[in-house]
């Protein structure tokens, strides 16, 4: 029975092929059709998607297409990136705003590890995000789902801005573009992140829709704290940032 408003959650029925199987058994369309309409169902009916919620909760299928949606481009650009440093240009790195707090080799050297990293942040950014969520639900009137429920409405809320973090990631880290765009498309991604989390978490716990907001800033100031502390580290300028002077006494 297709109960979920969201194709990822679907079941495959067997192909003719399989044990078991009826003649007239066909199997629903595959993964990327699956990804692209639940995408599509999030965007134009962010609250009704959220209308049934069976469990135990799929935790599968929402780790499924957050990975679908944010590590292809980030195999890309770890291509990219491999091919530069095997290159190697030999070009002095330019000036960033983290130097001013950390040594350049030490932000570099972060900075790749946080990039590394993201296959194993994607899990924990969904667990801890669906718990500060949950207790932020809990402190504000009680929450009528499981935590599983909540970490459910998190993760397909993260679909969409996770999505366009992976599009920005590719340019911002060959340099292409400026910081104030950046930091544009990331507050974009915090907007949409807190539209669906807001309409997700009211259909999830049927909630008010200004309960669903309130409960809504606290996930984002987490995702939006952790974002922008990874991308902080390659950053090219901020606004009021210039780049101090380099002194003729430094050895580069």
């Amino acid at each position: 029975m297709l109960w979920s408003a969201l194709p990822v959650e679907w079941p495959r029925q067997p192909g003719p092929e399989e044990v078991g199987a009826a003649e007239d058994d066909e199997e629903l369309p595959g993964w990327p059709w699956r990804v692209r309409q639940t995408l599509w169902a999030l965007l134009t009916r962010p609250r009704s998607s959220f209308a049934e919620v069976a469990e135990p909760v799929s935790h599968a299928s929402v780790l499924g297409l957050l990975a679908t949606v944010r590590l292809p481009l980030w195999f890309v650009l770890l291509g990219l990136l491999g091919g530069q440093a095997l290159a190697g240009s030999g070009a002095t790195p330019p000036l960033r705003p983290i130097d001013d707090f950390v040594d350049p080799r030490l932000g570099g050297v972060v900075s790749t590890w946080l990039l590394l990293m993201v296959p194993v942040g994607l899990p924990l950014l969904y667990f801890f995000g669906g718990l500060v969520t949950h207790v932020a639900l809990a402190l504000t009137g009680g929450a009528p789902r499981s935590i599983a429920a909540t970490m459910r409405a998190v993760g397909y809320a993260l679909a969409l801005p996770l999505g366009l973090l992976a599009l920005l990631e590719v340019p911002l880290y060959l340099g292409f573009v400026p910081g104030v765009a950046a930091i544009g498309v990331l507050a974009a991604m915090g907007l949409l992140f807190f539209a669906l989390l807001a309409c997700a978490l009211a259909g999830t716990h049927r909630i008010p829709l200004i309960r669903g907001l309130l409960v809504a800033l606290v996930p984002l100031a987490f995702v939006l704290a952790v974002t922008f502390g990874r991308v902080f580290f390659v950053l090219p300028d901020l606004p009021g940032w210039t780049p101090p002077p380099i002194s003729a006494y430094v050895l580069p």
